[in-house]
């Protein structure tokens, strides 16, 4: 297990000591390790197509997917771990009235609901237009 160097200790090994510490939480560069994946964005879906992300931070690099009217996936194999996964049941309401609802469906996928202002019980496309996005799975 990683330590600090131990003060009048470790003669001629402090270095070494204190690299295997700092290795636990910095990549070789120095920068910080990640702690969670992130997918942090913009989305917009036209027509039939899948959404877009215009990514702000992706670490999580999933698919995105449109699988029936109004519902859309991001998906990749076990990334969303049960207690560990935000947003889960989340509802939103935008100033123009779209309603959307996002949730861990399974360990592999996340699903995105989309209803239009004019009728909130019936799925509809075309609703996601630089829609803010920020799904963050925790180790």
């Amino acid at each position: 297990m990683a330590r600090l160097p131990t003060i009048g200790g470790d003669n001629d090994a402090w270095g070494s000591v204190l690299n295997e510490y700092l290795a636990v939480s910095h990549n070789t560069d120095g920068t910080l390790k990640e702690t969670s994946l992130i997918c942090k964005g913009f989305l917009t879906q036209t027509g039939t197509n899948a959404p877009v992300l215009t990514a702000i931070k992706d670490t999580l690099l999933g698919t995105w997917a449109r699988t029936a009217v109004g519902t859309y996936t991001l998906t990749k194999t076990g990334a969303f771990t049960a207690n560990k996964t935000i947003p889960v049941d989340d509802i939103y309401l935008d100033q123009s009235g779209n309603l959307f609802k996002i949730n861990r469906t399974s360990a592999d996928v996340i699903t995105l609901l989309t209803y239009a202002a004019a009728d909130t019980t019936v799925l509809a496309d075309a609703v996601l237009s630089n829609r803010f996005i920020n799904i963050e799975v925790f180790d």
